[in-house]
């Protein structure tokens, strides 16, 4: 083969072209400190760098969950902290409030801080948190407490769900974010629903819906004496009427045979005499009396019409009276049937449920009825808060009973607080632990990425200076290959 001048000075611009190459090489990864810019540069040390970068990234967004996690329970756990303060001087209060030598002012004042509680109480457990409600679940459209005004008074109800939200810490383990509010400001177990003892009405044996207390309205609607053949609603015997304020005025209540009515005829033509109810004081009538108010001993109370009784009666009446049941101060009503030792009534505004045991009920009145085993921490103080107004007008010892029985669940319900607030410490322990143990992992990966991908800039530099030295020897061995006479110059 004939080595001519152009396969030399071919051979040389490879040769040139080469060293440029490597040139351009070497500068780039001297100026981006990297070693591997594409995967051309180190086929072998690809996939191994792309697993370490992966790695990265999966790392980064850990130690981002878990910041995010710590910052959530940290929040929480302030706020924890508010609340356990609040339920600490409610308590306080409670105490002084049942201590015999609270007077009703006292305990009036005491009821207006109860009630800035109350408040206080509800806008802690609405805050937010860096991803939405701290206590409503997984749902976040809108706050998880809400506090409404009943006609049988406040009552702060529940609007969130009972699941959690999750963070993914690595290696399949999920953090829960938060506790749902009604975990940590939820009542207790359910007891026995007490009753005021005004109207006769009792527990069914159903399973009552009711957290704290309520008032269950017992209204009467009509009263029948008698046969209930004169008139429509008087004894066709006695001649007994209702009075004109029977409607709005009686109070006695219960199926045919609840009551009796003793009436004497003393003057023997049904001009005067005598009439009692259930056993209670006799009242003097005259045939004038067209609403005449007759009381029991127990206060049970019936408006007679006495300006037809029969001459010579003398004798005992049946009195009956229908009536209603309603937990919403008269709403929604349901008709008493006196027959059921179960009935339903419901309250349209709280949701509450109660089973009412109707067969003794035998006057109208308001009961005062009472679940405190389910208060949680927001009714409990309203309980207190109502106690020591005592708008029910209750005696000393019951007052006090009912103030004692707001403490106790307070006191449950701090527990709980307290409970969520470990809950919080522990899981922020472990978002923490996980953000150093991301940051150690990052170090050792980031050292196995500058082992893999970064330049080494004493071997690159000098790399860099042969590469230059033997590009600028093919320079001049080309150069001086291109000035040899050529045979058609020699000839």
């Amino acid at each position: 083969m004939r080595i001519t001048q152009t396969l030399l000075l071919q051979s040389h611009v490879r040769q040139i072209s080469s060293a440029y190459a490597r040139l351009f090489t070497v500068q780039e990864q001297l100026s981006s400190g990297r070693r591997l810019q594409r995967p051309s540069d180190d086929p072998a040390s690809i996939r191994p760098a792309l697993d370490v970068r992966s790695g990265l990234r999966r790392l980064d967004q850990v130690s981002s969950n878990a910041s995010l996690a710590s910052s959530e329970f940290s929040t929480a756990a302030g706020l924890l902290q508010n609340v356990a303060d609040i339920v600490t001087r409610a308590k306080e209060i409670g105490i002084a409030g049942a201590n015999g030598t609270a007077n009703a002012s006292d305990r009036a004042s005491m009821a207006i801080e109860v009630d800035g509680l109350i408040g206080q109480l509800v806008a802690l457990a609405n805050s937010r948190g860096t991803s939405g409600y701290l206590f409503g679940g997984s749902l976040q459209d809108a706050p998880p407490f809400e506090q409404i005004a009943t006609s049988s008074g406040d009552v702060v109800l529940y609007r969130g769900d009972e699941r959690t939200r999750s963070v993914d810490l690595g290696d399949e383990l999920q953090l829960a974010m938060n506790v749902p509010g009604s975990e940590i400001f939820g009542g207790g177990g359910r007891g026995a629903t007490s009753y005021g003892g005004v109207t006769g009405a009792v527990a069914g044996s159903g399973n009552d819906r009711l957290v704290g207390s309520d008032h269950l309205t017992v209204a009467h609607v009509a009263t029948v004496l008698g046969d209930g053949l004169l008139g429509g609603s008087g004894d066709s015997v006695s001649g007994l009427r209702i009075g004109a304020s029977s409607a709005a005025g009686d109070t006695l209540l219960g199926a045919s045979g609840a009551h009796s009515l003793v009436l004497v005829d003393v003057s023997g033509t049904g001009a005067s005499g005598t009439v009692s109810l259930d056993g209670g004081p006799a009242v003097d009538w005259t045939s004038a009396d067209g609403d005449l108010v007759v009381t029991s001993a127990d206060g049970t109370v019936v408006h007679l019409d006495l300006t037809g009784v029969t001459a010579g009666f003398n004798g005992a009446v049946g009195a009956a009276g229908s009536g209603t049941f309603s937990l919403d101060g008269g709403l929604t009503t349901t008709a008493i049937d006196f027959a059921k030792p179960n009935q339903i009534v419901a309250d349209s505004e709280s949701g509450s449920t109660l089973f009412v045991d109707a067969r003794n009920v035998r006057r109208a009145g308001s009961e005062l009825v009472r679940q405190t085993s389910t208060l949680d921490l927001f009714n409990a103080l309203i309980e207190l808060r109502d106690a020591l107004r005592n708008g029910d007008a209750l005696a000393s010892d019951a007052q006090g009973q009912r103030i004692g029985d707001a403490v106790a669940a307070l006191g449950v319900g701090g527990d709980q607080v307290l409970t969520a607030l470990a809950r919080f410490g522990a899981r922020q322990r472990l978002a923490d632990t996980t953000m150093a143990r991301a940051a150690d992992l990052t170090l050792q990966l980031t050292a196995d990425r500058s082992n893999l991908e970064d330049v080494d800039f004493a071997s690159a530099s000098i790399y860099f200076s042969q590469v230059q030295l033997a590009l600028t020897a093919g320079l001049q061995v080309s150069a001086r290959v291109a000035d040899l006479p050529s045979l058609v110059n020699l000839l």
